[in-house]
């Protein structure tokens, strides 16, 4: 607890603060100084024992421990106003890091061919993930994939059950988890469907459901609330995938350029029409 930023996870508990602990909350997270218990609870006129309480909710097991961690943040807050870009630069190369250890480019390939092998493509993918997955629909279409993204369970249970072996579906999930997903998947392997999961989760479940699974890194630190974009994983790897997928396919880059023409022409024209 004590390497976490103490800031952090008080603005991360707010939620589960009575009256009293927003009190003592709001004295921390306006920097002021440290000072005794004793002397805080007369301060902001709150018992010692709610300050207690306060400091065993946000994780620490006295106002000791908390105060000592609440010090060497203040020094380090202070020194890392102008450190904010360095600190996200490091965590993105930490991310991309774990990516690229887990990454199996014969994988990689194997996906792309799948790819190449199916004009219609369904992507499978659940809130942040979807929007993945119209990243990857948009990339795609402009080389001449029709890629639909289904979004919801109702639509995926649905199109599951019209899929067969001759179709191909993705599914994008960081965690891999959710077992109305996970249940459709089980009948599109039954009926032979070809899958491809990009996913953290390395169970032998997931495994064995797909016949290539990307393994991406997922964000696990929760007090680094938002400051990283949950599908930035799943971004990566279709950013492997896409640079993959052109290196290979190397005729889909006229396709690519004809839609740039339509697009910035197209624009133009309608900025025109408007004028």
């Amino acid at each position: 607890m004590s390497n976490e930023n103490i800031f952090f996870i008080i603005e991360g508990s707010k939620l589960k603060f009575t009256a009293v602990e927003e009190q003592i909350a709001t004295y921390f997270l306006d920097e002021k100084q440290p000072v005794k218990q004793s002397v805080l609870a007369k301060k902001i006129n709150v018992s010692t024992s709610s300050i207690t309480r306060f400091c065993k909710k946000i994780g620490f097991d006295n106002y000791k421990e908390f105060i000592f961690c609440y010090r060497r943040s203040l020094i380090e807050y202070a020194s890392d106003r102008n450190e904010v870009t360095s600190n996200l630069q490091l965590r993105y190369k930490e991310l991309i890091d774990a990516i690229d250890k887990s990454m199996d480019k014969e994988k990689v390939k194997k996906a792309c061919e799948y790819i190449y092998n199916h004009k219609i493509i369904h992507v499978y993918g659940l809130g942040l993930s979807a929007i993945s997955g119209e990243d990857f629909k948009f990339r795609f279409t402009r080389i001449g994939k029709y890629v639909e993204v289904v979004h919801d369970y109702d639509s995926i249970e649905m199109i599951s059950s019209l899929l067969n072996h001759e179709n191909l579906v993705i599914y994008f999930s960081l965690r891999g988890e959710n077992e109305h997903v996970i249940q459709s998947l089980k009948e599109l392997k039954e009926k032979k469907s070809h899958l491809i999961i990009i996913t953290s989760n390395q169970s032998e479940k997931i495994r064995n459901l797909a016949d290539v699974t990307l393994l991406t890194s997922n964000i696990k630190n929760k007090n680094e609330l938002g400051q990283i974009s949950a599908q930035i994983p799943l971004l990566i790897i279709i950013d492997m995938i896409y640079s993959q997928y052109i290196n290979m396919y190397r005729e889909n880059i006229s396709k690519w350029l004809g839609t740039e023409y339509a697009y910035l022409y197209g624009n133009k024209a309608e900025k025109k029409k408007h004028k």
